[in-house]
């Protein structure tokens, strides 16, 4: 309970007469002060027991979804029965799946109705995230104080990894539990070129060759389905921010939208989320049960508290793979304390498997390490960024060396170089 400003005028005008009585010879004003203190203690105990009966109740109105690092609105609505107006102050609470809304926000409700505050909320963590008591307080009939009335909202949202804005229709069965037959399909065309004795007249390009003069033959490219497992460190360096996510959220979100690029082209996705040891695995499936296989698995984790074991991820996913694969490690770079076994990770697995090594490359070392010195200290943290870049370039070099292709790129950037040299692999067929 805070008193309010009708509360602290009683408050006054008792010290006052209180003063005045003790101050006067007159016998009749010593207990003048009873009578503004005996209002103010009745009007308070009036008021407390209309607000222990005061049916006012909260809920959240919002999707029952929501996708990680993407704003959505939401909105509190309060509904008052009681015959009164009511005046609130509330702060919206948020789980730890999202982003603090520190702002008190203040709304007043009429007599028997209902009144909605819009707000927008921005998810940066996965799981289901069940709603905190909204702490609030209520000025009494009287205004003679605001009364603490948490309400509870009795809501939950799910925060789900984003998908691409411009979605991309998997092919092949909604199912994928088996591939099938279609015809024409198997085969894309390559490239046009001069006919050759013992070319199938079936390829032969007709209207090429009315063009031409000369006969021209179709020459195709077989389709190739490929198996691609998407490795997600979990360890506590992923809990660094980039922006308003954290590492993880960030290659969480990479993750479910390299799935649906990847199932446009009929490959088949898997998922291995590892830390100190496996937290969840999701064996390559063709289709949107793919997809949709891998999302529900990150809806559930979060980063740990503990040391990244790239090694023991990697006989995991040796032991889960049956065939040659794409293997995409979103890892960080940088860290020195994993840069040993990250490198026996990648001698364990390739060959048989093409392992591509991506993760987050910050500016803000590059910067300090190439920043004018202004301080005492500037010259020593340039050389201590230099070092760290020196032996983070080292590391990436070595990757390479090993056979590994690396991808290190600033976080916006990021899930676009992946996207875009799996399609050169893809093109260049190195899987």
């Amino acid at each position: 309970m805070h008193l309010a400003q009708r509360a602290y005028v009683l408050v006054l005008l008792t010290a006052v007469l209180c003063v005045v009585g003790i101050w006067s010879e007159e016998p009749a004003l010593a207990y003048l002060w009873h009578i503004p203190a005996a209002l103010l203690l009745l009007g308070l105990a009036l008021e407390g027991w209309f607000i222990a009966r005061l049916p006012l109740e909260a809920q959240l109105s919002s999707a029952p979804r929501a996708f990680l690092g993407r704003p959505q609105p939401a909105t509190f609505q309060f509904a008052n029965a009681s015959p009164r107006p009511l005046a609130v102050h509330y702060t919206p609470a948020v789980p730890a799946g999202f982003e603090t809304l520190a702002r008190v926000r203040r709304v007043r409700i009429a007599a028997r109705g209902t009144v909605r505050d819009h707000v927008t909320l921005l998810p940066v963590r996965l799981g289901p995230q069940p709603w905190p008591t909204l702490p609030a307080r209520v000025l009494g009939p009287l205004r003679l104080a605001w009364w603490t009335r948490p309400l509870d909202p009795h809501s939950r949202i799910v925060v789900a990894p984003d998908a691409l804005r411009s979605p991309v229709r998997p092919r092949g069965l909604a199912g994928g539990a088996r591939p099938r037959r279609v015809g024409g399909a198997g085969a894309e065309l390559h490239q046009l070129r001069a006919y050759a004795p013992g070319d199938p007249l079936a390829r032969i390009d007709w209207k090429a060759t009315a063009r031409a003069g000369a006969l021209i033959t179709r020459e195709f490219s077989e389709d190739q389905h490929l198996d691609i497992l998407i490795g997600i460190d979990a360890g506590r360096f992923s809990r660094v921010r980039v922006g308003r996510l954290d590492r993880f959220g960030l290659y969480a979100n990479l993750a479910a939208r390299f799935a649906e690029v990847v199932t446009h082209h009929d490959d088949r996705i898997g998922l291995m989320v590892y830390a100190d040891r496996v937290l969840a695995s999701c064996a390559p499936t063709r289709g949107l049960s793919g997809v949709m296989r891998l999302r529900r698995a990150l809806e559930q984790l979060s980063v740990q508290a503990a040391e990244s074991d790239p090694t023991a991820a990697a006989v995991s996913i040796r032991a889960l793979l049956k065939h040659r694969a794409l293997i995409v490690l979103l890892t960080d770079l940088d860290d020195a304390s994993v840069a040993e076994q990250l490198k026996r990770a990648v001698r364990f697995l390739a060959p048989p498997h093409l392992v591509l090594v991506a993760g987050v490359h910050s500016g803000e070392i590059d910067a300090l390490a190439r920043a004018e010195a202004r301080e005492w200290q500037d010259p020593w943290i340039a050389l201590a960024a230099a070092e760290h870049e020196a032996r983070a370039a080292a590391q990436r070099l070595l990757l390479q060396r090993l056979g590994a292709p690396v991808v290190a790129a600033p976080a916006e950037q990021l899930e676009q170089a992946v996207f875009a040299r799996y399609e050169a692999l893809r093109r260049r067929r190195r899987v």
